[in-house]
């Protein structure tokens, strides 16, 4: 099957974004979106997200995977973003995070428990291992990408653009990772990191919920 004919069908607008798109490689994704965007139908509104630093070589990878597609390193981070949150969405932890803060919420709300309400904000955030403490602006593929993000970030506890470059490395390397070598290798154990604080992070909540449940 084709990758237009495998993509028939997907709208761009978030509430018709199907599941499987997070199943797809980032080269079934760009086809895509290069195909909707020479047919020019859908309207989008790119934005540009302030990094107050980024793992370290992401935006080098952004770069060599750009020069790979033959774009603009700003058309290949909107790109990745779109991918990206897509994957996010289908993030199993990232979705009992949200039900378990929500009960939490309102179970504190209920008895204004402002102590457990400041326990639970209070969690130390994620941060990469090895950081680029350069400033830099990544792109995302609409104004609906950075809100979902952002919603995202809130869960997570981190910074929005902390929660935008895992999702765009799980983008990058959803292709493979013979190009980047040993740099693949990094990136992955990242991930690793990320998923083992989210998995912390989850952990602290559910025994939050245990102790106001007693």
């Amino acid at each position: 099957m084709s990758s237009e004919e495998e993509t028939k069908g997907v709208s761009l607008s978030p509430a018709a974004m199907v599941d499987s798109v997070a199943d797809w490689s980032l080269h079934q994704v760009v086809d895509y979106l290069r195909k909707k965007e020479k047919e020019g139908k859908d309207a989008v509104q790119p934005s540009r997200m302030f990094c107050r630093s980024t793992v370290k070589s992401l935006v080098d990878v952004v770069d060599e995977v750009a020069a790979g597609y033959g774009v603009s390193r700003t058309r290949m981070s909107r790109w990745l973003s779109y991918h990206g949150i897509a994957i996010a969405r289908e993030d199993a932890v990232i979705g009992k995070l949200a039900g378990v803060q929500s009960s939490v919420r309102s179970i504190c709300l209920l008895e204004d428990d402002t102590d457990t309400m400041d326990v639970m904000n209070s969690l130390v955030p994620y941060a990469p291992r090895v950081v680029d403490e350069n400033a830099v602006h990544l792109h995302l593929y609409d104004v609906w990408v950075g809100s979902e993000f952002e919603d995202i970030a809130r869960v997570c506890g981190v910074y929005r653009y902390r929660a935008v470059q895992i999702f765009l490395i799980k983008s990058i390397l959803s292709e493979g990772t013979e190009k980047l070598g040993e740099t693949a290798s990094r990136l992955s154990s990242e991930l690793k990191r990320w998923d083992t604080w989210m998995g912390f992070r989850l952990a602290a909540f559910e025994n939050l919920v245990e102790q106001k449940a007693k």
